[in-house]
């Protein structure tokens, strides 16, 4: 079993802090759905944003939030299963290979910090006790 799985509680947590209503999607290093968690409640578009974020660190190789101010570009490219707002983030597992998180909340000038706070938890060595 992976052990992102044993940490999943962790970032669960961190995000019912932040927002009650959210969706996680979580990409492998070949742009593959880890997993997906979400809140009990969500917005009826949050789980297509949130793949839609993970793909598009993925695909682009940085954090959705870094297209701000990248109007042509964003102009430029029309395919739908991309999307540049923020909470789309890259990161890497403990044994060094990259990650691809999206999240999509009903608060969305949280996303990215939420996605940094959700991918560190995943991460985490710490042990729980």
């Amino acid at each position: 079993m992976n052990p992102l799985y044993n940490r999943i509680g962790a970032a669960h947590s961190i995000l019912t802090n932040l927002n009650s209503r959210y969706c996680c999607c979580l990409l492998n290093s070949a742009g593959e759905e880890l997993m997906f968690f979400r809140s009990n409640k969500i917005l009826a578009a949050s789980e297509t944003l949130a793949h839609a974020k993970a793909l598009t660190a993925y695909a682009f190789q940085r954090n959705t939030v870094e297209f701000a101010g990248e109007d042509g570009l964003v102009t430029a490219i029309k395919d739908t299963r991309f999307c540049f707002l923020a909470g789309g983030v890259m990161f890497h597992d403990p044994s060094g290979h990259p990650l691809y998180l999206g999240l999509s909340t009903d608060r969305p000038e949280l996303d990215h910090q939420a996605a940094l706070d959700a991918a560190k938890a995943l991460t985490s060595q710490e042990r729980r006790s």
